[in-house]
C-alpha cells in the first residue's frame, strides 16, 4: 500500500483508493485539507490532518464529503484544525453528501464548529446517507455531532467535549447516536 503526504495542498480523493497514509499539513491556509468527491471509494489506514488550533492545520474543514463518495472506510487517524478563516464554517467532517463512508477510531481537537457535521448540501444533489463515526474521540468549540438531513448517519461508541450536546435535526431519517458519550466544555471567557 502506498501514502501520500501534502503541505499546503488539499487532497483532493476522486476514485477507487487502498491507502496506508493520507497526511495533509498545512501552514495559515484559508484551504479545507481533505475533499472526498465523486468516485472517491475504499480504504484508508490512517487519515492525518495535522493541526494545532493556531498557524498550523486547515482554516476551513479538515475533511469535506461531497455527492457521489461512497464506500469508503477510513480506519484510523486524527483531523485536528489550524485556526478558522474568518466567514469560514470550520468542521473536522463536514458530510454534504455521501454513502456508506465510516471513520474509525478518528481523534480531533481545534476545530472550531463541529466534529461532525452531516447534513445535505445547498443543492441537495445527494443526501448524505450510512456516514458514520466508530470510536471517534473529539474536543470542539460549538457542537460535537450535528445530524441534519441524512439517513442512517451519525456516530455510536464515540466520546465528545463541546459547547452544546449532540444535536439532531428532524429531517435525520435513523440517525444514529448509540453508546456516545458527551462532556460540556466551560464556556471561553471573554
Amino acid at each position: 500500500m502506498r501514502s501520500i503526504t501534502l503541505v499546503d495542498r488539499t487532497w483532493f480523493c476522486d476514485g477507487p483508493v487502498n491507502l496506508n497514509v493520507v497526511r495533509v499539513v498545512m501552514h495559515g491556509t484559508h484551504k479545507d485539507a481533505v475533499h472526498l468527491d465523486q468516485g472517491c471509494t475504499g480504504s484508508i489506514q490512517s487519515l492525518q490532518v495535522v493541526g494545532d488550533g493556531g498557524a498550523l492545520g486547515p482554516a476551513g474543514d479538515g475533511v469535506k464529503v461531497h455527492p457521489g463518495a461512497h464506500d469508503l472506510q477510513i480506519m484510523g487517524g486524527f483531523i485536528n484544525c489550524g485556526k478558522k478563516s474568518r466567514g469560514k464554517h470550520q468542521d473536522a467532517i463536514q458530510a454534504m453528501g455521501g454513502r456508506n463512508i465510516v471513520f474509525r477510531n478518528i481523534t480531533s481537537r481545534g476545530c472550531i464548529s463541529s466534529f461532525m457535521f452531516i447534513n445535505w448540501g445547498r443543492l441537495r444533489a445527494e443526501r448524505p446517507t450510512g456516514i458514520l463515526c466508530v470510536h471517534c474521540r473529539a474536543e470542539t468549540s460549538h457542537y460535537s455531532l450535528f445530524v441534519g438531513n441524512s439517513t442512517d448517519s451519525g456516530a455510536k461508541s464515540s466520546s465528545f467535549v463541546s459547547r452544546a450536546r449532540p444535536r439532531v435535526l428532524r429531517g435525520a431519517v435513523q440517525p444514529i447516536l448509540s453508546g456516545n458519550t458527551w462532556t460540556e466544555r466551560a464556556a471561553a471567557a471573554s
